[in-house]
């Protein structure tokens, strides 16, 4: 018999309540506050007493099994967003214009009732866990903080997952490789000159230029990247000028960049920069360009996704694993911890249209059913974990 099945009346209260704690006050990049208090708090319940605060308002929390041994890690993150919350949850936010509408409340709750579990079942597993209660995942990459802090050197493998609704509720997703994409962001500033919609002649027009820019960053992936390799360019915001019959003296584009080739990634990086820069030249422009690399690639490596897959099938049967054939464009800046170690990230479905569990991320009405969702996932992380420490 299953271990969790055992252990999970025990914590269930306690991880469901935490889950509708955090979601009643949703809080973004590092302003995770009263989340992380909440974390701390039930930490210190629990006796567990070896856990440090890290960028800022991220907790890393580690326990000790029954002796030395292999040492892994769960990575949750527990920002919000800032989307007004259009659901009738008894427990929606208290705080308009903000919302867990990414499921990073269940993913904080999930990895809590993994540590509970742990602890009601040390004698079980030698060893250390270190859990990463992780801010700033929706921007600004507070996964880096505990990278480049050194905090995971001494870890063999990192898990994590995403409750994900474009799968039904009681199954995973899980792929093999470049899972999801990288993330970079631009910013362009063209600089002409103004002169009166009449005489465009006595100008430098920068609209037309930053068209032409447009136009030639559309052709750059068709043209100069191999078509086995995919990678999109887009432009999010154009803006320039205030009136009809002015051309302005500087237009400003701002756009992303999502690959799942590290090659791709730093070709493009190198090329938009000098495509628009060559542009400002030949219209006699001054055109500026900020790159920003911002999430890596994220990869799953097979070694650790086996575990999981093995674990599932036992928990949820096999057919409740759905093996992805195609990456996501979407990015995660869980790979800032897959670029340094091994490990994976597996989708938790969601999809349950008979409890209206059916919008996607990020949207308004966004729910999942927290019995079911938070059990499934403690229960195969829980069980991954005592498997790798025991392997």
């Amino acid at each position: 018999m299953n271990q969790f099945e055992e252990i999970w009346p025990k914590i269930r209260e306690e991880i469901i309540l935490l889950r509708r704690d955090i979601h009643e006050w949703p809080e973004i990049a590092f302003e995770e506050h009263k989340t992380q208090e909440r974390i701390i708090e039930l930490l210190k319940k629990h006796g567990v007493d070896n856990y440090e605060i890290v960028a800022k308002t991220g907790v890393l929390a580690t326990i000790d099994g029954k002796s030395p041994g292999t040492q892994v890690a769960i990575r949750a993150d527990i920002d919000a967003l800032m989307v007004e919350e259009d659901t009738s949850l008894s427990f929606k936010s208290k705080r308009n214009g903000y919302m867990h509408a990414c499921g990073h409340d269940g993913h904080t709750a999930i990895a809590m009732g993994v540590l509970l579990a742990l602890l009601e079942s040390k004698e079980e597993f030698g060893g250390k866990v270190k859990f990463i209660f992780q801010p700033a995942e929706e921007r600004l990459g507070g996964a880096r903080h505990f990278v480049e802090g050194g905090y995971i050197d001494d870890v063999s493998h990192i898990l994590a997952l995403h409750l994900w609704p474009g799968l039904p509720q009681g199954s995973i997703g899980i792929k093999d490789g470049p899972f999801m994409a990288s993330n970079d962001y631009f910013e362009i500033e063209i600089k002409g000159k103004s002169t009166h919609g009449a005489r465009p002649n006595e100008g430098i027009d920068s609209i037309y230029i930053g068209v032409k820019i447009v136009e030639e960053l559309k052709a750059l992936v068709s043209r100069e990247v191999d078509p086995v390799k995919p990678a999109v360019i887009s432009i999010g915001s154009f803006n320039g000028g205030n009136s009809y019959n002015i051309m302005p003296e500087t237009v400003s584009i701002q756009g992303t960049v999502r690959s799942l080739d590290k090659e791709v990634r730093e070709f493009l990086g190198d090329r938009i920069p000098e495509i628009c820069k060559d542009l400002g030249k030949i219209y006699g422009a001054n055109v500026e360009v900020n790159y920003i690399y911002q999430y890596p690639v994220t990869i799953n490596h097979k070694e650790t996704n086996d575990i999981i897959l093995g674990e599932t099938q036992e928990i949820l049967g096999s057919d409740k694993v759905i093996r992805l054939e195609e990456p996501l464009m979407i990015s995660e800046d869980f790979s800032f911890f897959t670029e340094k170690i091994p490990g994976a990230m597996f989708l938790l479905g969601t999809y349950n249209e008979e409890k209206d569990c059916i919008y996607p991320l990020h949207h308004s009405k966004f729910k999942f059913d927290e019995e079911i969702t938070i059990k499934n996932g403690v229960n195969i992380i829980y069980n991954s974990i005592i498997n790798m420490l025991n392997y």
